[in-house]
């Protein structure tokens, strides 16, 4: 069952987020703070997903909630339909999605297109009908209340929709006043429990109520280590927010990130200069059709070597995260090959006070960078190695860090003259590189390039000082 995952929130559904499948985004694009971490909390994130997917289906199976809505891939399809069987109840499929980025696949195609999907199935005593799941004949409110959501979050959830919103920690995340976010409200998206329904507010007292409800009833089915590492949870300190449509939550031991609606009526800013926000506030948000969605997220994804404009602001933002120790001890940064100015923008968000720079060698992206950066943040075209040339007499004391993507570097040449003005290199891997490579250190050795020992993360790490051979 570690192919299944649960929907978030619970059924009713009545909206289509801008991420169909939020809960296994979020699951999939967890970063992990350092291999302690990972080592201690992967393992554990997966028996809690196991032991949610057992307390919901017995919380259904004894009546307290007439049913459940839980995704799968194909191959997992089987396994969850037997399992609901076993127990004595019924599992009938809803729909099917594609999603709207697909992150990290295993293999670049795919013969049975059907293996792409992910598949929603309504889990619940026969006779099931599966219109319950959905906007019911009696009103929105009284479907909720029949899914186990408290009376204040039933009416906040219901207004919420009517006001076209689909992912219910929206609000709370980009909500500017916020006091601090309790963990296991903030991490409810990844569908592990206690909290699974949308809450009315941060601090909801019938929440916590049924948060110590769920508590209890995995302790009966004998998952006493993971409901004590749920009680761990929320002692975390959390830092959650919503910016231009990624929703993005940071605890000590991971972060995680899923593509969020923007169903709010405050009005967004749009993305023509660099704004230095206070560390982790929310920018404004407004309702974006597609086209505006894609603009904000970034251009030219392609030719960069990501999937999709989300997967390619997801992965930077992550690399920010990931070097937030460098980036805190460095007074200057370049990212060479900086396509639009999205890296440098997102660094500046949280580093306002470092010195950036930028190089590109296309001309058009050179000019949408500046125009995106403002002046303040040169930008300098040409060839790299001309650019850096550039950059060294502009900085001739030299470059704390330097961001680069090796395959579109331009060999051992562009590699020396990077290394000759920067201090550290910071090597980025693309989803392009990774799905050939799979990780960063086997990335790094196909390049001929050697990493500081341990400090491998998801999508970014730092080169040793030693030679190397780039090609």
């Amino acid at each position: 069952m570690t192919s299944a995952w649960l929907t978030w929130p619970r059924p009713p559904l009545a909206a289509t987020p801008r991420e169909p499948v939020a809960a296994k985004a979020a699951a999939q694009r967890i970063s992990f703070s350092g291999p302690q971490a990972r080592t201690l909390w992967q393992p554990r994130l997966e028996r809690l997903r196991h032991a949610a997917l057992a307390i919901e289906f017995e919380m259904v199976r004894q009546g307290r909630l007439p049913a459940t809505l839980v995704w799968t891939g194909y191959d997992g399809v089987d396994a969850l339909t037997e399992r609901a069987r076993a127990i004595g109840l019924e599992a009938k499929p809803l729909k099917a999605s594609l999603g709207y980025a697909a992150d990290w696949p295993l293999e670049a195609s795919i013969d049975e297109p059907k293996r792409l999907l992910d598949y929603a199935f309504l889990i619940g005593a026969p006779p099931l009908d599966a219109l319950i799941a959905g906007p019911a004949a009696d009103g929105l409110e009284q479907a909720a209340m029949r899914f186990g959501y408290p009376a204040c979050c039933t009416r906040s959830w219901a207004n919420y929709l009517r006001h076209g919103g689909s992912d219910p920690l929206a609000s709370l995340l980009a909500c500017d006043d916020k006091a601090r976010m309790p963990a296991h409200l903030a991490l409810a998206v990844l569908g592990l429990g206690p909290v699974r329904h949308a809450p009315c507010s941060a601090h909801c007292s019938a929440t916590r109520d049924r948060s110590r409800a769920f508590l209890d009833l995995g302790r009966e089915l004998g998952f006493v280590e993971e409901m004590a590492w749920l009680e761990e949870i929320a002692d975390w300190a959390v830092d959650a927010s919503l910016v231009n449509g990624i929703a993005e939550v940071t605890t000590a031991a991971f972060r995680c990130t899923w593509l969020s609606d923007e169903g709010t009526a405050r009005a967004r800013p749009l993305r023509h200069a660099v704004r230095r926000p206070e560390k982790r506030k929310a920018a404004p948000v407004e309702p974006a059709d597609n086209a505006n969605i894609l603009a904000e997220l970034g251009n030219g994804f392609e030719a960069a070597g990501f999937e999709s404009p989300f997967a390619m602001r997801s992965r930077f933002s992550t690399v920010v995260w990931e070097q937030t120790a460098a980036l805190r001890r460095a007074t200057s940064a370049v990212h060479v090959g900086c396509r639009d100015g999205l890296l440098l923008e997102l660094i500046a968000q949280t580093r306002p006070k470092l010195r950036l720079y930028g190089t590109e060698e296309d001309a058009a992206a050179a000019e949408a960078a500046r125009r995106c950066l403002g002046a303040s943040l040169p930008v300098l075209g040409g060839s790299s190695i001309e650019a850096l040339a550039a950059l060294s007499r502009l900085v001739p004391e030299g470059i704390d860090l330097a961001f680069v993507d090796p395959e579109q570097l331009g060999g051992r040449d562009a590699l020396a003259a990077v290394r000759a003005i920067a201090k550290t290199v910071i090597v980025i891997g693309t989803d392009r590189s990774l799905h050939r490579f799979k990780d960063m250190t086997t990335y790094a050795a196909a390049m001929g390039l050697a990493l500081l020992p341990g400090r491998a993360a998801r999508v970014s790490a730092a080169l040793s000082p030693a030679n190397d051979r780039l090609h």
